[in-house]
C-alpha cells in the first residue's frame, strides 16, 4: 500500500495515497486530434509527463508546467489531461471538445486528451485536493509514476520534477533516489 499524504483542507486532515512508484491506470480517452489513446500503453515506453486538471481554471497552472518543460526538458513528452468524469457532461463531449480545440494549437492536439469515461480512475488515482493547480506525474517508460506533485507550479516542484526526469535517464545508482515534492 502507498504512503499516504496528509493535507488540511478547510480544517480536517484528508489523506491521500501517495501514486509515486504506482503503476497509472489503464484509461482511455480522445486526443483532440480525434485519435483514441490508452494511457499509459500508449506513451512508446518513454518517460512522458501527465498534466491533469479537473477545473477550467487549472489553465493557467497547466500552462506554466507546459512552458516549463518545452523550455528545460524540449524531448520529454507532455500530455495534458482535462478529466471530466461526470455523467452530466458525457452528452457534451464533443461540445466541449470543439470548444478547446478552439483554444488550443493545432500542433498540440494530439497531446490534449480528454477523459471522459474513465477520467474517475484518475481522479482516484490522483486525488482531487481542490483549487486550481495541475496535477503532474512524470510516468517512466514502464507508466509507474516516478514524481507527483499538485501544489502548483513553482521553481521548487519545478526542479524537483527535473531532478526525478534526470533520475530517469541516469538510472537510480547514479541519481541517488529523486527527491520527493510537498504535493
Amino acid at each position: 500500500m502507498s504512503p499516504c499524504i496528509k493535507r488540511r483542507r478547510a480544517g480536517i486532515v484528508v489523506e491521500y495515497l501517495d501514486p509515486v512508484g504506482q503503476r497509472f491506470p489503464s484509461v482511455t480517452g480522445n486526443a483532440l486530434s480525434r485519435a483514441a489513446v490508452r494511457l499509459p500503453e500508449d506513451l512508446s515506453g518513454a518517460p512522458a509527463v501527465l498534466l491533469a486538471a479537473y477545473r477550467r481554471g487549472t489553465q493557467t497552472d497547466i500552462d506554466r508546467w507546459r512552458v516549463f518543460l518545452q523550455r528545460e526538458a524540449p524531448g520529454l513528452a507532455v500530455y495534458e489531461l482535462p478529466v471530466i468524469p461526470s455523467f452530466a457532461w458525457r452528452p457534451l463531449a464533443g461540445v466541449i471538445d470543439d470548444g478547446m480545440r478552439g483554444g488550443v494549437p493545432r500542433a498540440l492536439w494530439s497531446n490534449v486528451i480528454t477523459l471522459y469515461r474513465e477520467g474517475g480512475a484518475v481522479r482516484d488515482f490522483f486525488g482531487d485536493r481542490g483549487g486550481y493547480r495541475a496535477h503532474v506525474a512524470l510516468l517512466d517508460a514502464h507508466g509507474v509514476v516516478r514524481w507527483f506533485g499538485a501544489g502548483g507550479f513553482h521553481s521548487a516542484a519545478a526542479g524537483a520534477l527535473l531532478a526525478a526526469l534526470r533520475g530517469l535517464e541516469t538510472g537510480p545508482a547514479e541519481a541517488g533516489g529523486a527527491p520527493r515534492p510537498t504535493p
